[in-house]
């Protein structure tokens, strides 16, 4: 069984041979480590035999900066401006980059080539959501303030970046991608950071919108979503988000429960604390973690066993090879 049948089994519900898995890590010197002790970040996903891979698109993104610092600003140097520089009235009026711009897709096309035609993989990619991808024009705060006081315009916004994504995303898909990631980071820790009325009525709209896209196109839409967000999971499924990202335990979620409210419509991706369990190195915190995720949630398919977020240089290498070893075997069915 290639990890490409496994992942898309896990996602129907059904039971493969075994959990699923796969893993996201940081650059820096967590990488460093990886590169010095694998030869290679393949090589560490081999040694991992992970199922499924990220891919993320290329330059350029959403907005065209340097167009519109060119016209704002003519004399500034450098790269352009930074990102959430734009009040929402320039937002609306900005200029968009062509999403069918072949650089685009360049390492989206190399990582079908390698990781699901020569190793089997499973391939996501990662594509904009609406409140994050405007986080990145407008900046947060001018966006949840926008989202009180102009929630029309922020609503206009949001469209016009899901008919940029559409594109995209048909591309993504007519090139063999497995599934269309969406991120769009809705909660911080212990809350959203909206409430789910200004979500229902601010942002759901637009990302229903773009759910739809999908899942007129494919059977599979998962999303990432950093932080708590269990207030809107019922409303996130309803869209037809049939997988997540990461339920994060130390942001306030509980993946069991997930599992019990929705494990027959969800699945679960996620599961390896690497906030709270996988830096402190207690072996049996990290073997009990996985005993509760992964054995306690594998029943009936619906899990992808993977960590919380990118692996940072406070995790010891060993200590994920020793969280994926135990998720290796608890996760046989």
């Amino acid at each position: 069984m290639t990890g490409r049948e496994r992942v898309l089994m896990a996602l129907n519900h059904q039971e493969p041979d075994r959990v699923p898995r796969t893993i996201w890590v940081d650059g820096g010197e967590i990488m460093d480590r990886v590169v010095g002790r694998f030869g290679s970040y393949a090589a560490f996903l081999d040694e991992l035999d992970t199922d499924q891979f990220q891919a993320f698109p290329g330059p350029p993104g959403m907005v065209d900066w340097e167009a519109w610092s060119a016209e704002h600003e003519p004399n500034r140097r450098g790269p352009g401006l930074s990102q959430g520089a734009m009040s929402i009235d320039d937002a609306l009026e900005a200029p968009f980059t062509d999403p069918s711009a072949p650089s685009i897709y360049e390492p989206i096309k190399e990582a079908i080539e390698f990781h699901q035609r020569q190793k089997g993989r499973a391939i996501w990619v990662q594509t904009p959501g609406c409140f994050e991808t405007a986080n990145g024009i407008i900046g947060m705060e001018n966006q949840l303030m926008e989202m009180a006081l102009q929630p029309d315009k922020m609503q206009a916004l949001y469209r016009r970046q899901v008919e940029w994504s559409k594109v995209y995303i048909e591309t993504c898909l007519a090139l063999g991608v497995d599934v269309i990631h969406i991120s769009d980071d809705l909660g911080e820790n212990g809350r959203m950071l909206f409430s789910p009325s200004v979500f229902r009525s601010v942002v759901s709209p637009a990302m229903a919108e773009e759910a739809a896209f999908v899942r007129e196109r494919s059977p599979y839409l998962s999303l990432h979503s950093c932080g708590y967000f269990d207030d809107v999971v019922g409303d996130l499924a309803d869209m037809g988000f049939n997988c997540m990202h990461p339920f994060q335990e130390s942001a306030g979620m509980d993946i069991p429960s997930i599992k019990a409210r929705y494990g027959d419509r969800v699945t679960i991706y996620g599961g390896l604390d690497v906030r709270h369990t996988l830096p402190t190195g207690d072996r049996e915190r990290i073997r009990a973690e996985v005993e509760r995720v992964v054995g306690g949630c594998k029943q009936g398919g619906g899990l992808l066993y993977c960590s919380s977020h990118t692996v940072h240089k406070d995790c010891s290498i060993d200590d994920v090879l020793y969280a994926y070893e135990l998720a290796d075997r608890i996760g046989r069915y």
